[in-house]
């Protein structure tokens, strides 16, 4: 092992070692500002798909039923499959794609009637003010 020398490092010699910090602080920096950004967007998102949920409880019903019955006829049915369920897998779908439309038929009932009832409130919310223009009530 060489001789430590006693004499301090010349300025030069800390350079990189100071770029190599700051470079490696700075990164960090970016790293935890991505990190809470990533964060506080994936909160949001949750929050904002509860919020829809509590809203529009019957729009996710039926789009869980429309993703099911997708993915359902997408994936390819097994030769096993076809042995073991027969005329009961069929039967089974056949039940399921009834039970899939009566739900989507509901589904677009109760949207039927959501906006009715928003156009009938609009109609009376117009009416209301024409009136008051009209006759300058308020």
């Amino acid at each position: 092992m060489p001789p430590r020398s006693d004499k301090p490092e010349s300025p030069q010699a800390g350079r990189p070692r100071n770029r190599a910090a700051g470079a490696l602080d700075a990164a960090r920096e970016r790293t935890a500002t991505a990190y809470e950004t990533a964060r506080t967007r994936a909160a949001d998102a949750t929050r904002q798909a509860g919020e829809q949920l509590a809203v529009y409880p019957v729009a996710a019903v039926v789009g869980g039923f429309a993703v099911g019955a997708l993915l359902a006829t997408l994936l390819p049915r097994s030769e096993r499959e076809e042995q073991l369920l027969g005329t009961t897998g069929r039967r089974l779908t056949g039940a399921a794609r009834d039970a899939v439309q009566k739900g989507l038929d509901a589904g677009r009932d109760q949207i039927d009637e959501i906006r009715a009832r928003a156009a009938q409130k609009v109609g009376e919310a117009v009416t209301e003010a024409v009136t008051e223009a009209v006759t300058g009530k308020s």
